[in-house]
């Protein structure tokens, strides 16, 4: 006897396909859905933790931000202190230079062949005028000028004779270029801080 099988095999082997497919599909989805779940719990954990260490650091950089506010401040101060200091500096060096001028002009006239009657400093200019022997007495006297560290030279603005009792004696007026030594160099402010 013959037995025919009206059952669709081929179909029903293609549905159990399908089937396992489609489950496996699914189970694929899930396990994707399952990782992704994972990674943006993660990320999510993560971010908390971001957070709250922003927030802290917020938090430490308001308690440094105290103290770099008096860091500022002394700055500011200890380059109005250096600036008053360069002042002060400049201002002892200016009234020194006039005693040193009078300093080295004493030093170099010749107490018995030639007295200064006038002298006047104006502008790092020294105008004098004087009596001298003779005109070699003030040609040296000019001469030495000349070669000090504080003048750069003189120049003779005139010269005539004049006679006091039996002696013949030169009256002159000069001109002197002072040349004025190097000032202090001023204090830099410190790193960082504007005027």
């Amino acid at each position: 006897m013959i037995r025919i099988n009206l059952l669709p095999v081929r179909q029903i082997k293609k549905r159990i396909k399908a089937r396992q497919e489609m489950i496996a599909l699914a189970a694929g989805f899930l396990l994707l859905l399952g990782v992704i779940s994972l990674v943006g719990l993660r990320q999510s954990t993560h971010l908390t933790d971001l957070q709250s260490e922003i927030t802290r650091l917020t938090q430490e950089k308001q308690q440094y931000q105290k103290i770099i506010a008096q860091i500022e401040k002394i700055k500011k101060e200890q380059a109005v202190i250096e600036t008053k200091l360069a002042a002060i500096k400049r201002l002892k060096f200016a009234s020194q230079l006039p005693s040193r001028i009078l300093d080295e002009i004493s030093n170099l006239t010749p107490p018995d062949r030639m007295w200064l009657t006038a002298l006047d400093y104006t502008n790092n200019v020294l105008t004098m005028a004087g009596t001298a022997l003779d005109n070699a007495t003030i040609a040296e006297y000019m001469n030495k000028i000349a070669l000090s560290d504080l003048f750069l030279g003189a120049e003779l603005k005139n010269s005539s004779l004049f006679l006091i009792g039996n002696l013949k004696l030169k009256s002159f007026s000069m001109t002197i270029n002072a040349l004025a030594p190097a000032s202090p160099a001023p204090v830099a402010p410190a790193p960082g801080v504007k005027k």
